[in-house]
């Protein structure tokens, strides 16, 4: 037997407890209503049926909004028409993770092993990361940075998605480099903001962003050109007095129709769109024709002054994911974690996220 043989038995045998357990520890729902739901349970092992999934043992996963809207039932209407054959309930939440790979589809290609360290994301009608293992697909895993820890490493990647999502394919820098282009980013000190600056300078574009008086000296040290304080009383003539911004990123869900006639802008791209709690109020049909409707009128009244309203997403794209694994390789985006919370924590991360006014990202340490 050579030594490549050995070690590859070596590494079976090191996670062949895992693969032999039948249950797991998960925070579940099983039912919609608040933050109380949570219930920490012996939840059954998923098993891998999708050739290319692997099942892996969560060190690391961080909390998103999405996480705590969906307790309350937020998208369930149109999340449930992806859901397929699954059950809804009971529902792991969690959107992101880092750990070990302790098993593989038969059509992982060898780029991941097991043993492997990696992180990844989890679309949002699929089970979550906020239990001891998980299936992810192989489209939505990268291998873990090596200088990162794993509660580094899972404190960017929803976040950084969903920011790529909205900048790349709703604000076409997938067709337009963001070189020289001019970027205002509304909540720049969020989860979603201060990876979007790191993403945005890196590209070097001109990146100017806003947040409250406690937290200017974080959006400083991320490199932002500039930093505009919302609490001050001529926070909308100083952005009044900037030159044309080619995008508007909202992270911070202030609304297009707050935005002031004196700013400037080709594109104001959301995170907050209507899409889904039009779903639920209405269903399906409904919901979607009403949000075409506000979609629609929002861009006639902005269209005679060349500009439009759009809608980010995140969208678990494979490319994203890889253009992310490459910034965080290079350092030009570095995480920025609010707090780290214990695995029998998770409902008082819930409560910090659902409290407001983070810096950055909750993460949960699932080896703690």
């Amino acid at each position: 037997m050579n030594i490549l043989n050995t070690i590859k038995l070596l590494k079976l045998s090191k996670y062949s407890q895992y693969s032999t357990a039948t249950k797991m520890k998960a925070w579940q729902i099983h039912s919609y209503g608040n933050i109380q739901e949570l219930q920490l349970t012996n939840a059954r092992i998923p098993h891998i049926e999708n050739p290319k999934d692997l099942l892996i043992k969560v060190n690391a996963a961080s909390v998103n909004p999405i996480d705590v809207l969906m307790t309350k039932g937020y998208g369930k209407t149109l999340i449930n028409l992806f859901r397929d054959h699954d059950l809804e309930f009971p529902l792991t939440l969690g959107r992101d993770f880092s750990g070990i790979i302790i098993n593989k589809g038969q059509d992982v290609s060898n780029k991941f092993n097991v043993g492997d360290n990696v992180c990844g994301v989890i679309p949002i009608h699929k089970q979550g990361s906020h239990a001891e293992q998980v299936i992810a697909n192989e489209s939505h895993i990268v291998h873990q940075p090596k200088h990162l820890t794993a509660i580094e490493a899972t404190a960017t990647l929803y976040a950084a998605m969903t920011a790529w999502s909205a900048l790349y394919i709703t604000g076409e820098f997938a067709l337009r480099k963001p070189e020289n282009s001019r970027i205002l980013v509304l909540g720049a000190s969020g989860g979603v903001g201060t990876v979007a600056v790191q993403m945005l300078k890196s590209q070097n574009a001109t990146v100017m962003g806003t947040c409250s008086t406690d937290a200017v000296p974080l959006v400083q040290s991320l490199g932002v050109d500039r930093v505009f304080d919302y609490t001050k009383p001529n926070f909308n003539e100083s952005i009044s007095c900037e030159a044309k911004f080619d995008i508007i990123l909202d992270c911070a869900k202030f609304g297009h129709t707050n935005i002031p006639n004196s700013w400037k802008y080709d594109r104001y791209v959301t995170l907050n769109s209507p899409l889904l709690i039009n779903t639920d109020s209405h269903g399906l049909v409904y919901g979607l024709v009403s949000s075409a409707y506000d979609l629609l009128s929002a861009n006639i009244k902005k269209c005679s002054s060349g500009q439009s309203v759009r809608w980010g997403f995140f969208n678990p794209s494979e490319k994203g994911l890889q253009f992310i694994n490459d910034l965080l390789q290079n350092n030009q985006v570095t995480p920025t974690i609010h707090k780290v919370f214990q695995f029998n924590e998770l409902p008082k991360a819930y409560e910090e996220l659902n409290a407001g006014h983070i810096r950055g990202k909750i993460v949960i340490d699932m080896n703690k």
